[in-house]
């Protein structure tokens, strides 16, 4: 009994060694900026001065700040729009690619993950030309099939900003739940599929009662990972319209980084991103439990 104690507090240390490099890149990388966030969010401080003891001041500030709750409204937006647009567009691709055209999935699969693989930034300047109001693709396709009254300048128009924003994050991250779903998709049995076809069961039939419960772990794991990215996303809006015109497209992210390296007011952009980390944190689990208690992704 005594050989087995020991041999097991063995292997506990030998664990703890082996972690003990992961548990320092957490604490100094992770834990650390998130305490030092809400310790600064007590304080009004533009980055050089001393720092001025502000207690909940920045918290009710935040609270009657217009510009922000706006901003959240739109991560919002986006993390529908990614559920719709990413998720749910993504597991029907997969299912076509694996059980309609199987013979084409890969090159389709190629072409989805280019986007996945070229860096954000990149693929929001390559927007940015196609939005240009003047040579921009979009444009030019609308005035080549005759529809010169849907010419727009996409990003610099309030009213379409956003929306033009969206298009170029659902085409950005699409992809990537594709080659998720795929592989979900895949490991249906098939006989499943062939049980349902000799029951008369068609593709709309097998898709919503056959792989949507049975990928329901990819579905869930997919889900969360589109709502914390919606909820944190930046880079995208940034190098499109950096939260403009007057604030038509801006997102949390995007106002946190105006605050603290426009107005240099770190205080306040610390309180912004401490609200957000807590915000995104209640979501994903409020939608985790959603999705667990509908049944998606559950084991009875």
């Amino acid at each position: 009994m005594s050989t087995s104690k020991g041999f097991g507090n063995s292997h506990n240390r030998a664990a703890l060694l082996f972690l003990s490099p992961a548990f320092l890149l957490i604490a100094a990388f992770v834990a650390y900026p998130v305490v030092y966030a809400g310790w600064l969010s007590l304080f009004s401080w533009d980055g050089a001065s001393a720092p001025i003891f502000q207690g909940a001041g920045n918290f009710v500030r935040l609270a009657g700040d217009p510009i922000f709750w706006r901003a959240l409204g739109r991560n919002l937006l986006v993390a529908l729009s990614a559920m719709v647009f990413q998720v749910f567009l993504a597991l029907c691709i997969a299912y076509c690619l694996v059980r309609i055209v199987p013979a084409f999935s890969r090159i389709f699969l190629f072409f989805y993950l280019v986007p996945v693989m070229v860096s954000e930034i990149c693929i929001g300047l390559l927007w940015r030309f196609m939005y240009n109001p003047y040579f921009g693709l979009v444009n030019a396709a609308f005035g080549a099939l005759g529809l010169d009254g849907l010419k727009r300048g996409w990003l610099g128009e309030s009213g379409t900003a956003f929306s033009a924003v969206v298009v170029v994050m659902s085409f950005t991250y699409l992809g990537l739940y594709v080659l998720l779903f795929v592989a979900a998709v895949r490991s249906v049995p098939e006989s499943v599929y062939e049980a349902a076809e000799i029951d008369g069961a068609g593709h709309f039939t097998k898709f919503f009662s056959i792989t949507i419960p049975m990928v329901g772990d990819a579905v869930r794991a997919n889900s969360l990972l589109a709502i914390i990215g919606s909820l944190k996303t930046f880079s995208l809006v940034f190098v499109l319209t950096n939260g403009g015109p007057n604030h038509a497209s801006e997102v949390v992210s995007t106002y946190l980084y105006k605050m603290g390296f426009g107005s240099f007011e770190m205080g306040y952009a610390a309180t912004i991103g401490f609200t957000q980390m807590l915000l995104t944190a209640i979501g994903a689990w409020l939608v985790f439990r959603y999705l667990k208690r509908a049944g998606v992704g559950g084991r009875t």
